[in-house]
């Protein structure tokens, strides 16, 4: 299966980046960084989810739980 076609949530991929401090919790907030996405500012919580899901831990960046989110990508 190919990254287009598999489907996930926010909390359990690499391409969320989330506050250094935050707690992984669905209530948590952050700044998608798939390439794509990154221009955007998608702020997103960690329950969202969609196809471009990369399963992995969330990468960390002050400013990426902003509104708008203030970080550059980590990854």
């Amino acid at each position: 299966m190919d990254d287009t076609t598999q489907w996930g949530v926010c909390i359990a991929c690499k391409w969320w980046q989330i506050e250094p401090g935050a707690l992984l919790e669905n209530a948590t907030h952050g700044l998608c960084i798939d390439h794509d996405l990154q221009p955007y500012l998608l702020r997103v919580s960690a329950r969202s989810g969609c196809n471009r899901y990369a399963q992995g831990e969330p990468a960390r960046a002050v400013g990426s739980g902003a509104c708008p989110p203030t970080a550059e990508p980590v990854r």
